[in-house]
């Protein structure tokens, strides 16, 4: 589980490919994208660190990313952020878009 204190060594210090997406049980567009961050993390499994943090708890983080619209789903490469998507996402277009970044990554791997 990402939190205040190991966000950094979990995914920026690892260089992890990352998607996080901030939520609230109160929000009902977040009840909807849970589902959907679930089956990508099963997809996913290994290849991309996938959580799902509520802001209620940990608000320091909520904050540090920007998290004002809910759902926010921040995606990471090689631990920077790529982009932070505000609402709700459909999972083939998150599908697609950690392809690409999984792509990139590999690309710029081999480049090394």
């Amino acid at each position: 589980m990402i939190d205040n204190n190991n966000f950094d060594h979990e995914i920026l210090e690892t260089k992890s490919t990352a998607l996080i997406t901030f939520t609230a049980d109160w929000c009902r567009p977040c009840g909807l994208q849970k589902p959907i961050i679930e089956n990508l993390a099963k997809t996913y499994s290994g290849k991309v660190v996938i959580e799902v943090v509520d802001v209620d708890i940990h608000t320091e983080l909520a904050d540090r990313f920007g998290a004002r619209t809910l759902p926010t789903t921040v995606l990471f490469a090689q631990g920077e952020i790529i982009e932070a998507l505000a609402g709700y996402q459909t999972e083939e277009f998150l599908t697609s878009y950690l392809e690409v970044i999984l792509a990139e990554v590999a690309k710029s791997e081999k480049q090394s």
